[in-house]
């Protein structure tokens, strides 16, 4: 962007005259404060580009001599407003928040106003810090300081949420998900055709047009799957197996080749296809990019790309990775929520498949998808709320629920004959399918609630919310013949999303602001003579105090991961008694014809298939069970936010906190300083900061804690998936259960469920050493900051006097925002 901005920068100074040469930093500047698009500044008169060069020149002299009033009256949108904002813009922007409430509509605005103005304050803070920041990099105060800055900068205050959409294709997924976006026809929906396995991925943004961009597999993500396609449908030397093409392994397979290769690429090897011209068009980028100003063109062009077709010129979509949508700013939802549609129980390709999980994993909702004609005994619906449990303890997950679809659908005649209440008869189809929808509601929350009971603390906010179970209808959303439109419970869902958006924009808008005040506070401290409090600290020895605090919390952390140690003893004698059980009931399946094409392809994937017939198989997983049976419970009290307990980690590092900053206000009480001294403030201000980064890096590692039993399992097995994926000839399913079996076997007499248990004690291990060494050295190199003399500064900051009153206006007016 600074490549481009000085390319611009120059081309207008051609027409007017020669630009003096522009520091780096200054052109970060110019580009920081929003100018307009190069596309749209190349279209302009040449009248219009001297204006414009001569609004440039004059934000130049202002970032030498960034004064508040001198900012404010040459920086279009200093204010809130945009110099080259055009009247379809504003309008837009006044429309931004129709889907709330005036209320709720004005405090976002206000929100939005508040967040625009601190980040260009911050930008004018960026460009005068940076570089003195840059000369030093050996001081630790120096580089905190810069990366504070420099992710604040980067940084968003409101980081996307993101509600997941799983259930298996035809679940009526993207019906449900067009209805709540308001636009009937806009994502192809599968019908009477199938749709790719690929995640959907939509978004709001404050762009004028319809956006689809389709990541493609790369080469060799696309070469690995090929390879695998090939064994799938490579000859065993078995008549009886090798003429089974009902296989849906099979079938996959060879539709995929043929929309790649054309007919008859099953019967070649993988050299010769990868010697084949490939019937399709591949972008170098491996990204296909699609604009349209209206919804519609840019469904029927997606269309070609999603749905899976028998003739179609663009036959791309066994390669398509992922689909992003965005759509201009939405007056229905909010920008900052991002719809993932999640398909099936993942995929055979491995990079899709590691996106079906990860995608999972970050939703803060997910909604269980099924249509009502499948709700009762569907096998992937247990999966899938398997899957969305697992993502609520492990994951970032907050709220699950399930969304019954097509609620409409109803033989009334059938209805009547069969419902079991006949004290009374129902008058109307409307009445019948408001009966059924609460009776299928009744029973399914009962499920659903047994299920969370079973699996989470029974405490939990999400076992006790009021609504678990939604009954929507897509189709009379739209065409209301029998249902109103608060009966589809569309409007109920959207009202959701609504209320989560709110309550979230205003906490991390508040977070934000903080971290930017008390960045300023730090720099403005360092840059600042000394004054008589900082010799009190330092002379108090409350720095050797807190350091002595950060050892003692080794303590209560060892205490809280050693409540996880002897489940995970006992665990693992489960997981060697019942073992032999699991695998003969994952490799007994032989009522199923073509079984042994499943199992090779659960082979070539170390262990793991998504099958639409057995939902998804996954070995190491069924093996590890017992172990994640014993200690669910406990690790998710150890992590868990909502009503934490002792036994949780929450608990210690708050109590950690408050101690430290207790004795930091002790000491200013001893000295006579009150405590709203400034450094004192600065001080608790930015431990409050750490703490909270500290919490989300300790998010992020539970996951990958709580996954290292199934990946510690998976990586022991691995030689024997490949030993079994070999087989071939007659009897070579038996071969492959024998491979399988004994190799199981062999691997549990050399401990591997043991092994499994020392890499998950590791990472505790590891976790606590990172909480100590972070908390040591963030809370040592704040203290320095915030009471170091500045003669011991290694270099001398410039004055942001200015910003930092700007920022604490800002920051006032937030807090007293009720």
């Amino acid at each position: 962007s600074s490549r481009l901005v000085k390319r611009w920068l120059n081309w207008g100074g051609a027409i007017c005259k020669p630009v003096p040469k522009t520091e780096h930093l200054s052109v970060q500047y110019l580009f920081s404060r929003g100018l307009p698009d190069l596309t749209c500044f190349l279209k302009q008169s040449h009248q219009e580009i001297i204006k414009t060069w001569e609004v440039i020149k004059t934000w130049t002299i202002a970032s030498e001599n960034p004064t508040a009033s001198t900012m404010r009256r040459s920086l279009p949108g200093a204010e809130g407003e945009s110099a080259f904002e055009t009247p379809r813009k504003r309008q837009k922007k006044g429309s931004k928040y129709q889907a709330f409430e005036q209320a709720e509509k004005d405090r976002l605005k206000k929100y939005e106003t508040w967040e625009s103005q601190s980040r260009r304050i911050l930008n004018r803070t960026y460009d005068k810090l940076f570089e003195d920041l840059s000369h030093n990099n050996v001081q630790e105060e120096i580089n905190y300081l810069k990366r504070r800055l420099t992710s604040l900068k980067k940084k968003t205050s409101l980081d996307p949420i993101y509600i997941g959409f799983l259930g298996r294709i035809g679940a009526g997924k993207t019906s449900l998900l067009n209805a709540i976006l308001g636009k009937e026809l806009f994502l192809p929906v599968s019908g009477t055709s199938i749709c790719t396995s690929c995640v959907v991925q939509v978004n709001t943004s404050r762009d004028d047009q319809f956006e689809a961009m389709i990541h493609l597999l790369t080469d060799d993500e696309w070469k690995e799957e090929l390879k695998n396609l090939v064994k799938i449908l490579s000859k065993n030397g078995d008549s009886e197996q090798d003429d089974d093409d009902s296989n849906e392994c099979v079938h996959d397979a060879k539709e995929k080749l043929h929309a790649l290769y054309g007919e008859g690429a099953e019967g070649k090897d993988y050299e010769a296809l990868l010697m084949t011209k490939m019937q399709v068009t591949i972008p170098k980028r491996r990204i296909i990019a699609i604009k349209e100003q209206e919804a519609e063109e840019l469904s029927r062009k997606l269309d070609a790309y999603i749905r899976v077709q028998d003739e179609s010129t663009d036959r791309l979509w066994p390669l398509i990775k992922l689909v992003e949508v965005t759509i201009p700013r939405s007056e229905i939802i909010p920008e900052g929520i991002i719809f993932l549609d999640i398909p099936g129980t993942g995929d055979f390709n491995s990079k899709r498949d590691e996106m079906w999980k990860q995608r999972i994993n970050i939703c803060s909702v997910i909604w269980i998808i099924s249509d009502i004609e499948r709700v009762q005994g569907e096998k992937i619906q247990a999966k899938l709320l398997e899957e969305s449990i697992k993502a609520f303890r492990a994951g970032t997950c907050t709220d699950i629920a399930m969304v019954i679809t097509k609620s409409d659908k109803m033989n009334i005649k059938e209805y009547r004959r069969e419902r079991k209440n006949k004290n009374y008869s129902v008058g109307n189809e409307h009445d019948a399918i408001l009966e059924r929808n609460q009776d299928v509601k009744n029973k399914k929350a009962v499920y659903l609630k047994k299920k969370l009971t079973e699996k989470l603390p029974p405490d939990s906010e999400v076992i006790n919310k009021p609504k678990l179970i939604y009954t929507v209808s897509a189709r009379e959303f739209w065409n209301p013949e029998h249902l109103s439109k608060e009966e589809t419970e569309i409007p109920e869902l959207r009202e959701y999303l609504r209320t989560i958006y709110l309550k979230e924009k205003q906490k991390l808008v508040k977070d934000y602001m903080a971290e930017i005040w008390s960045m300023h506070r730090l720099a403005k401290n360092f840059g600042s003579m000394p004054q008589h409090e900082d010799q009190v600290f330092q002379k108090s020895g409350v720095k050797e105090l807190i350091l002595k605090d950060i050892d003692s919390l080794e303590k209560p952390l060892e205490k809280c991961f050693d409540d996880i140690q002897k489940p995970l003893r006992e665990s693992v004698e489960d997981a060697r008694k019942n073992y032999w059980n699991t695998v003969n009931k994952l490799l007994t399946r032989d009522e199923y014809r073509g079984f042994h094409r499943t199992l090779k392809a659960v082979c070539l994937k170390d262990g793991v298939y998504a099958s639409r017939i057995f939902a998804r198989i996954d070995f190491n997983e069924s093996l590890a069970k017992p172990m994640y049976d014993k200690i669910d419970g406990i690790f998710e009290h150890i992590f868990r936010t909502q009503n934490a307990t002792r036994a949780s980690l929450w608990p210690h590092l708050e109590m950690f906190q408050k101690e430290v900053q207790s004795k930091i206000l002790q000491t200013g009480k001893d000295n006579c300083l009150p405590n709203e001294n400034s450094k004192i403030q600065n001080f608790i201000l930015e431990t409050n900061i750490i703490l909270q980064k500290l919490r989300k890096k300790i998010f992020h590692k539970k996951l990958c804690i709580y996954q290292s039993l199934c990946v510690s399992i998976q990586n022991e097995l691995k030689p024997h998936y490949k030993a079994a994926s070999e087989a071939k000839g007659h009897g070579s399913c038996g071969r492959m259960k024998t491979i399988l079996m004994e190799g199981i076997a062999r691997e549990v007499q050399n401990q591997m469920f043991e092994m499994a248990r020392s890499k998950m004690v590791i990472q505790f291990l590891e976790l606590k050493r990172e909480i100590l060494e972070e908390l040591k050295k963030n809370i040592s190199t704040v203290f320095n900051l915030v009471f170091l003399q500045q003669e011991q500064a290694a270099v001398p900051l410039a004055d942001i006097e200015n910003e930092c009153r700007d920022i604490h206006e800002i920051y006032i007016k937030l807090q007293n925002d009720h």
